[in-house]
C-alpha cells in the first residue's frame, strides 16, 4: 500500500469514528441552550430544607440575590446590564424584559446563573431519579460577568495571598458563594469549588 493510500485510509477511519462523536457533542450542546430557566423559587422548594441544607437561604444573604437592586433605574433599563444582573437574560424561562412579570421573577443573579438552568434537575426530582445540575460552577460562569466589560471593574479588587492584584480572581471569589456555611452546618465539605 503506498503512502497516498495510507493516508486517504486514515482520513477515513478518522472521519468514521470522530464524526458520529462531534454529533453527539453538537447535540448535547444544542439540548443545553435549549433548556429552561426555572427560578430560585423553585430550586428553594428542596434546596431550603434543613436535612439537604438551606441553600437558598445563604444565597438570598449575599451579594448576588441582590445584583439587581444595584443597579439605579436607568441601568435597569439597559440591556447590557440585564445580562448579569437577571438570571437567564434571552433564555427560555430566563428574564426577557422589565415589563414582563415573569422576567421579574429573574432578577438578580439566582442559582441557575451559577448552577445551569433548573428545568431537567427539577422534572427529575418528580420521577425519583434526580439528575444533576446543568452545570457546576467554574472561573468560565463567573467570568461572563466578571470582567473588564464590566463598568464597575476595578483592576485591584481582588488581592492574593501574593499581593498580586485583579480585578477578579476565581479562587478567592468563590470562597464567599460557595454555601461553605451550609455544607458545613450539612457536616460536608463543599464540593470542587470548596477545596480551593
Amino acid at each position: 500500500m503506498n503512502s497516498i493510500s495510507r493516508i486517504v485510509l486514515l482520513i477515513g477511519l478518522f472521519a468514521f469514528l470522530i464524526l458520529p462523536l462531534c454529533a453527539v457533542i453538537g447535540e448535547e450542546k444544542k439540548e443545553e441552550e435549549n433548556l429552561k430557566f426555572v427560578g430560585a423559587t423553585k430550586c428553594k422548594m428542596c434546596h431550603n430544607l434543613k436535612k439537604y441544607g438551606k441553600f437558598y437561604d445563604d444565597w438570598e444573604s449575599k451579594e448576588h440575590a441582590k445584583a439587581f437592586d444595584t443597579l439605579s433605574d436607568e441601568e435597569k433599563k439597559d440591556p447590557k446590564c440585564q445580562k448579569c444582573h437577571t438570571t437567564g437574560f434571552g433564555k427560555p424561562g430566563g428574564f426577557m424584559e422589565l415589563d414582563d412579570k415573569d422576567s421579574m421573577k429573574m432578577v438578580g443573579v439566582q442559582c441557575e446563573m451559577c448552577h445551569g438552568p433548573g428545568e431537567k434537575h427539577i422534572k427529575s426530582k418528580r420521577n425519583g431519579d434526580v439528575i444533576p445540575h446543568a452545570w457546576e460552577p467554574d472561573e468560565k460562569a463567573c467570568e461572563k460577568c466578571h470582567n473588564p466589560e464590566s463598568p464597575t471593574w476595578k483592576e485591584d479588587r481582588y488581592v492574593d495571598e501574593d499581593g498580586n492584584k485583579s480585578g477578579f480572581i476565581y479562587k478567592l471569589a468563590v470562597k464567599k458563594m460557595n454555601h461553605s456555611k451550609v455544607f458545613e452546618e450539612l457536616g460536608k465539605k463543599p464540593p470542587k469549588t470548596g477545596d480551593l
